[in-house]
């Protein structure tokens, strides 16, 4: 019995296997790079300051497998989140694209110190004039006279927030990619081309260019968010 209990001891473990989740901005068929300049369909040239937005409750058949997670690009590239966990569990998964109404209002200040919700990770991602995060925030400089002058001289500044504007995603049939060091992804891919010009719902940064989700901005306020939703996609 206790040669036995020595040679269970004495087997080598399997190595940790883990997940993540990760999301890579595109631009159409082009690469995506923060402060490079690009043309949107009305023939403005554009580039991207600031590019962040929060998911959370990642759930799977009802039990939740991740609690939050910020996608700052400039700062973090495109990963989401990374866990130990079997992929073979997920083929679906379902989130909140924004901060759920269950963790929208806590203090911001009690999430655990590596939690992405806790003030010192979220800074200007936690409005301070209003109760709650901001889901979404796009910002950047344009050129809307399109000639052979390159003036980025027009801001743009989309802070999408507050519960009504939180929006449910989900995928199916979900095809997991190894990457090495036994871990497995998922990928999503965000067009920024498809959130400019979303089927009918084409956003002008000429006229449309400024949204603190305040009052009599709604409009703007829900075609940011809808777009934005809708330019995610899987690879």
């Amino acid at each position: 019995m206790l040669a036995f209990a020595a040679c269970e001891k004495d087997k080598p473990q399997s190595p940790t296997a883990y997940i993540q989740v990760a999301m890579q901005p595109i631009f159409g068929n082009q690469e995506f790079y923060m402060d490079s300049i690009y043309t949107t369909p009305q023939g403005y040239k554009v580039k991207f300051s600031e590019l962040k937005c929060y998911f959370t409750l990642f759930t799977s058949n009802g039990a939740t497998i991740h609690q939050a997670a910020l996608f700052d690009y400039r700062e973090n590239g495109n990963l989401l989140f990374k866990l130990a966990d079997d992929y073979k569990k997920y083929s679906q998964i379902s989130a909140i694209l924004g901060v759920d109404s269950s963790l929208n209002h806590l203090d911001p200040s009690a999430f655990a110190n590596n939690n992405p919700l806790n003030i010192s990770n979220a800074g200007p991602m936690h409005w301070g004039w209003n109760t709650g995060y901001i889901f979404i925030n796009v910002e950047g400089k344009v050129d809307t006279i399109p000639d052979a002058n390159l003036l980025l001289d027009h801001s743009f500044s989309f802070h999408i927030g507050t519960d009504s504007y939180a929006q449910n995603l989900q995928w199916d049939n979900m095809s997991w990619t190894e990457i090495g060091n036994h871990t497995h992804e998922f990928k999503l891919k965000l067009d920024l081309l498809a959130f400019l010009n979303q089927d009918q719902n084409s956003i002008d940064l000429k006229n449309e260019y400024l949204t603190h989700t305040a009052s009599g901005q709604q409009a703007l306020t829900q075609k940011v968010a809808s777009n934005f939703k809708h330019a995610i996609s899987t690879y």
